[in-house]
């Protein structure tokens, strides 16, 4: 038995339907926002295909927009999304240097509840920040899902009730 195309019945390939409407062309493109990259960005590393490098060292140079092989640590893995996805402000307040590091999020950033948590915001861990920063990947009022650069083998994936240490969030300066 032979299956036809609706629209396609008379045998004609590439014949339009005059009884369909044809479709708008759109007038313009609405680039997707810091925190809609910031979430790109997350999901595509998070796969471990990019072959992150863990080390704790400053400085450290920003890397080329999804280079392999990127070399950082869990606050510089931050700053490289950041910076990959266009935030203006460097969230370590260094200007895009090859500085700073969780405790200068916790310092230069405003803290905000759990429950104000959005994609792409950064929560450190211990006092002052002293411990450890992951972001935001999916917003939750309680227990959001975090993007973490925290040992060699990441980038990976948790909840942050998989982290006892003491936790502040941070709002990152993006719409």
């Amino acid at each position: 038995m032979h299956h036809v195309a609706p629209g396609f019945e008379g045998g004609s390939l590439g014949a339009v339907d005059p009884n369909r409407a044809t479709p708008e062309t759109p007038t313009h493109h609405t680039a997707p926002s810091v925190r809609d990259e910031l979430l790109a960005y997350m999901t595509a590393t998070a796969t471990g295909k990019y072959g992150w490098q863990y080390r704790e060292i400053r400085p450290l140079p920003l890397p080329p927009l999804l280079e392999h092989g990127v070399t950082a640590d869990c606050s510089f893995g931050v700053k490289v999304l950041c910076h990959w996805a266009g935030v203006q402000n460097d969230p370590t307040g260094g200007n895009w240097d090859g500085n700073g590091n969780s405790t200068s999020i916790y310092n230069h950033l405003p803290h905000i509840p759990v429950a104000e948590g959005r994609v792409g915001d950064i929560v450190v861990f211990g006092p002052n920040g002293s411990a450890h920063a992951a972001m935001i990947m999916a917003a939750d009022p309680t227990n959001p899902k975090l993007w973490s650069f925290g040992h060699q083998g990441a980038p990976n994936v948790y909840h942050l009730h998989d982290d006892p240490r003491p936790a502040t969030v941070c709002k990152l300066s993006a719409p």
